[in-house]
C-alpha cells in the first residue's frame, strides 16, 4: 500500500468510544473519589489529633489483615479450593 498525498492530510476521526467513556465518566469519579477520601482523612485528623499518614497506615493494616482472614479461612466441606491452597500456601507460586 502506498501512502499518498490524501492519506497524509487527512484529519483523524477522534478518540474512539471506550476511550471517550474513560475519560468522561471513569476517570472524573476516581478523582471525586480519591479527594472525598483525602478531605475524610484530613477531617478525621484535625478531630483525632493524630496525623493523616498514621491514619491511614492503620486503615490500609487492618484492611489488609482482614483481607487475608477471610482468604485463609478453611473453606467449607466439600468445596473445590485446591488451587487457592496452592495459591496462598506455596510461594514459589506466585
Amino acid at each position: 500500500m502506498l501512502v499518498d498525498r490524501d492519506y497524509i492530510l487527512e484529519k483523524p476521526r477522534g478518540p474512539s468510544v471506550p476511550k471517550k467513556f474513560f475519560d468522561q465518566r471513569v476517570v472524573p469519579l476516581a478523582v471525586d473519589a480519591s479527594g472525598a477520601l483525602e478531605v475524610a482523612l484530613v477531617r478525621a485528623a484535625d478531630r483525632s489529633g493524630v496525623r493523616p499518614y498514621i491514619i491511614l497506615s492503620v486503615s490500609l493494616a487492618a484492611l489488609t489483615l482482614s483481607a487475608l482472614a477471610v482468604l485463609r479461612r478453611k473453606p467449607a466441606h466439600g468445596t473445590n479450593s485446591r488451587v487457592l491452597s496452592q495459591i496462598l500456601h506455596d510461594p514459589g507460586l506466585v
